[in-house]
């Protein structure tokens, strides 16, 4: 069993269908795998320096035209996917205002509180 050494807890996102895309370009960068109040992990098609930043719009699937919350993200790791061409990238927040901040808390109070009732 692998020692848990993450400093926030962090939520599975597959089945809120978040999806990560570049702020800059406004491309899709892919799927929001996980997330805590520090980090994010994606399965994504875009190959990223380690070490390199991210600007990154979080969006709902059913709504892709509107960002829930940006934030700039220091790459810390990528490795590919079993499926070719995708990679599932590790990365800091490293930048996110303090409004966009309450958001993200919001949402993973919002997605802890099934998991406690159940």
């Amino acid at each position: 069993m692998t020692e848990e050494r993450r400093r926030e807890p962090r939520i599975d996102t597959i089945s809120l269908n978040l999806f990560a895309h570049d702020n800059l370009s406004n491309e899709l960068l892919g799927t929001v795998v996980n997330l805590s109040r520090r980090g994010i992990m994606l399965l994504t098609r875009a190959q990223a320096d380690i070490g390199g930043v991210l600007q990154i719009d979080l969006r709902e699937a059913d709504q892709p035209d509107k960002p829930m919350f940006s934030m700039g993200i220091k790459v810390g790791w990528i490795s590919p996917a079993q499926t070719p061409g995708n990679f599932w990238l590790g990365g800091r927040i490293v930048g996110i205002t303090p409004e966009d901040s309450d958001r993200l808390h919001a949402l993973l109070v919002q997605a802890h509180a099934p998991a406690q009732q159940a």
